[in-house]
């Protein structure tokens, strides 16, 4: 049995252009038989924002997928010893997406300056994975309490922290949306890399700004209180309030809730007792 067989996982994902914006720079990956779950929001003119995005997902699911098959694949970047090897050549993977997207930026004036953020999970049978650059976000629905993961690589962020802003004076700033960190901006990334232990009936949040800009995390948590266990309801509800506020951004979202499959330890008593009533009965 495989470790992901041993996880009951639900997640969808939804996507939506918005109100003002006539295409769409988001991507995302929901990949329930690798347990990777991705959201990333592009960035650049001539829609290379919307090919930064899709080379992204594209290009870290199927470099990660061969790695697990293949472990002969070589690592982009140095192997830290104190991850797993999931974890290793998932940051592997996004390592060489960044470099392949970068290289792209370098071909053409259609193409200079292009990007993307990314948030991601890797489900694991005890614990998630969380990968980060930009500001896109995840967030954690537990117990009827919502707690932001990420921390935004933004400029207002970095000025908060040095004391120049307020969190208030943050929120209004017309530069809330200049990110420090991207995918593809520069040949190498630099990669948040976290581990959380999760517990049966989490529900985790991956999303682009166009909804964070919009929506508070105790808006998503009331609305995910609301909604119950139906995930499609939730992304649903979450796309169509941050239409409804004005919808200025692409909109994406990603949603992810893992358990136990319940049935295998009585699927193997059961096997167990056949095998040895079948050694009576001889």
């Amino acid at each position: 049995m495989t470790r992901m067989k041993m996880l009951d996982i639900m997640a969808i994902g939804r996507t939506h252009q918005g109100m003002v914006r006539s295409n769409n720079e988001d991507s995302f990956c929901v990949d329930k038989e690798l347990g990777l779950f991705m959201v990333a929001d592009g960035m650049g003119g001539h829609a290379s924002g919307e090919v930064a995005s899709r080379m992204a997902v594209e290009i870290i699911k199927e470099t990660f997928e061969k790695s697990l098959k293949d472990k002969d694949v070589p690592l982009v970047g140095r192997m830290d010893p104190g991850l797993s090897a999931e974890a290793n050549r998932l940051l592997s993977s996004i390592r060489f997406a960044n470099r392949a997207i970068f290289e792209m930026s370098q071909k053409g004036p259609e193409f200079y300056g292009m990007g993307t953020t990314l948030v991601g999970l890797l489900a694991q049978a005890d614990h998630m994975i969380q990968v980060h650059v930009g500001d896109s976000r995840i967030y954690r629905f537990r117990s009827g309490q919502v707690t932001q993961l990420t921390e935004d690589h933004s400029l207002v962020l970095h000025q908060v922290k040095l004391g120049l802003l307020t969190e208030d004076e943050a929120r209004a700033s017309r530069a809330k949306n200049v990110i420090t960190r991207a995918i593809g901006v520069l040949r190498d990334v630099e990669v948040d890399l976290q581990m959380h232990e999760w517990v049966e009936g989490d529900t985790y949040v991956l999303c682009s700004d166009g909804l964070s800009d919009l929506l508070s995390a105790d808006e998503i948590g009331q609305l995910l209180e609301s909604t119950g266990t139906d995930l499609g309801a939730s992304g649903d509800a979450l796309i169509q309030m941050a239409l409804d506020r004005g919808g200025h951004d692409n909109v994406t979202v990603v949603l992810v809730r893992l358990g136990k499959m319940k049935h295998r330890a009585g699927l193997i008593r059961g096997t167990i007792g056949r095998i040895f009533r079948g050694h009576a009965e001889a």
